[in-house]
């Protein structure tokens, strides 16, 4: 087919529509194939850039054929590769809104009737992009291939544990909560204590000192869930791009789930956000309060209509007279901009911060009030990802430069706070970082102090770009003393 569209001037129908797929998919998967990683969205894509070109074309041949469009004929094919072409890319890699991929697909159709001349030469261009998005992916499919999930694997003594008490667990994650003590130093310098008093007042007990062991939502949440480091061994260094944290997180490769599970609990995931579910893999969880809704297969995001409050507190007055375990995560207070481009600079950022600080506490304070009223025997755990990086400029400035002991502390320090079944608080619960945070509870649930012997190191690291791929570093020991040291 490509021999005799070099060699003749007309062109194929079926290249003019492969033609106008070929990019978007190859460019898509190098840019998102961390989170399109499974067989549904594989064939959602093949469909939207493939089967709905090839089936315009053959279609359109008969349409045109109708008197009233016959003299329309030789724009077709240019007007449904423009049409597919710029559709693709306003939908997979712009990630248009509505109005806007109508917009986008209107002018296309137009611009149809001025380059149909030249549809030769555009096609032969779309060809050359492909290829050369198709070289970039490559190394990303290596890598993902070859992706490796034996570091999930926990000891046979904790992955067998039973539990001895049974209560309804709360996991509340408020993304990019930093810690009380941090906050009130700089580069945070506040003051506010109003919501630290209120969390003491419902008997919480808020822990000092206590940080993430990675920087992302995805990288930090893996290993808590797997109570496990992966020390990165999951991040594609060219980019930073996380594979297999979805499934880490609310698929099969959750160790916390399946205890809980085998120790006979009801699972369930709150949130208002795809980042976990885009790809569908939340296998372990037996109910998600965002089935069913309109969830992008392509992006992850916000999602339209979806009330993690009125659906929590529809799930806790419905829950079921077994143990249950709730895992709610919401995108507040978040972090300072995440690009240098969108970023307002290091100040307004930090009043961007405590202003969305404000609504997280707001937001917090509903889901306990929740669960006071409807359970007297909860363990309720809020936990943070990360912390909020303010006094940097943006969140992408840890991979380029060397952060002071400060930074340090800003993106790592997170807040945990637990309320504990009775107000009965553990002896010696020194949790001091997210990957061991599930052993601590495992032992006091199930009053099994030896699987504490083997609690994973309480050491934070980061990516650190070294030309166009990042090694990796720890930046913060078990003491949380802040130095670089190349993880070997």
């Amino acid at each position: 087919m490509f021999l005799n569209f070099l060699k003749n001037d007309k062109v194929p129908q079926l290249l003019v529509a492969i033609a106008a797929g070929l990019y978007p998919f190859f460019h898509y998967y190098s840019s998102n194939l961390d989170l399109a990683d499974s067989w549904f969205q594989l064939f959602f894509l093949i469909t939207a850039c493939f089967v709905v070109p090839i089936t315009l074309v053959l279609v359109s041949k008969y349409i045109f054929n109708l008197s009233f469009l016959q003299k329309f004929q030789k724009y077709r094919l240019a007007a449904i590769n423009f049409v597919c072409f710029s559709g693709l890319l306003s939908m997979l890699i712009f990630l248009s809104n509505k109005k806007v991929f109508v917009l986008v697909i209107v002018i296309a159709a137009l611009f149809s009737l001025l380059l149909n001349k030249y549809l030769k030469k555009i096609v032969l261009l779309q060809i050359i992009i492909a290829v050369m998005s198709l070289f970039t992916l490559i190394p990303k499919l290596f890598f993902a291939f070859n992706y490796n999930n034996s570091w999930t694997q926990i000891t046979p003594k904790l992955e067998n544990i039973t539990l001895n008490n049974k209560p309804n667990i709360y996991v509340i994650q408020p993304d990019g909560y930093t810690d009380f003590e941090v906050m009130k130093k700089a580069p945070y310098n506040y003051s506010d204590t109003k919501f630290e008093d209120y969390l003491i007042e419902n008997d919480f007990i808020n822990y000092k000192n206590f940080r993430s062991n990675y920087y992302s939502t995805l990288t930090s949440n893996a290993s808590m869930f797997a109570m496990k480091h992966h020390y990165y061994k999951n991040t594609y260094s060219g980019n930073l791009k996380t594979f297999g944290a979805q499934e880490v997180i609310v698929g099969n490769d959750n160790n916390v789930l399946k205890i809980l599970k085998n120790n006979d609990y009801k699972t369930h995931l709150v949130t208002d956000n795809s980042f976990f579910t885009v790809n569908r893999k939340t296998a372990l969880f037996d109910h998600s309060n965002v089935e069913g809704k309109t969830e992008k297969i392509y992006d992850s995001g916000g999602i339209h209509n979806v009330d993690i409050v009125t659906d929590f507190r529809n799930l806790v007055k419905n829950q079921s007279a077994s143990s249950n375990f709730y895992f709610i995560e919401k995108t507040l207070p978040s972090h300072i901009a995440y690009t240098q481009a969108s970023s307002q600079g290091i100040e307004k950022e930090r009043e961007n911060y405590f202003s969305r600080l404000k609504s997280a506490n707001l937001w917090l304070k509903e889901l306990i009030s929740i669960i006071n009223k409807n359970d007297n025997n909860a363990l309720i755990v809020i936990v943070a990802d990360h912390g909020g990086y303010v006094g940097l400029k943006s969140v992408k400035e840890v991979e380029t430069r060397q952060l002071t002991a400060i930074e340090t502390k800003s993106t790592f320090s997170s807040l945990l706070s637990i309320k504990w079944p009775q107000n009965n608080e553990p002896k010696g619960f020194n949790c001091k970082t997210n990957v061991n945070l599930f052993p601590y509870i495992f032992s006091y649930l199930a009053d099994d102090k030896n699987i504490l012997n083997d609690l994973e190191v309480d050491n934070s690291y980061l990516p650190l770009y070294e030309g166009s791929n990042a090694a990796y570093f720890q930046v913060l020991d078990e003491n949380y003393k802040a130095y670089y040291v190349p993880i070997e």
